[in-house]
């Protein structure tokens, strides 16, 4: 895939809103599956490049459900388990390595 093809793609953005009804955008970076769950990894949109270089990220089940309608959504929910989240970081960190040396 070329570079203007990418360019083009839609990024998937989704909002997150905390208990005081702020706003927090983030991008999904990549999907995969663990355990038969579907999992995303998200950074933190922004047009702004941090400081530091760093950028937050954080990592979501993917829940399939379905609305009052029938139509079928996806919500996003955060990991609790510590022990699953790390595994899962190792998980994402092991495909993003792989998929780079792919590109080069």
């Amino acid at each position: 895939m070329s570079d203007n093809e990418m360019n083009n793609m839609e990024e998937d953005v989704i909002v997150f809103e905390d208990e005081d009804g702020n706003e927090y955008n983030y991008t999904v970076v990549d999907y995969m599956f663990y355990n038969g769950e579907e999992y995303a990894l998200l950074v933190e949109a922004s047009d702004e490049e941090p400081e530091d270089g760093q950028q937050e990220c954080i990592i979501c089940k993917i829940v399939a459900e379905q609305d009052e309608d029938g139509e079928e959504t996806e919500s996003f929910e955060l990991i609790e388990d510590e022990t699953l989240g790390q595994k899962l970081v190792e998980i994402f960190n092991t495909k993003m390595a792989e998929d780079g040396e792919e590109e080069e």
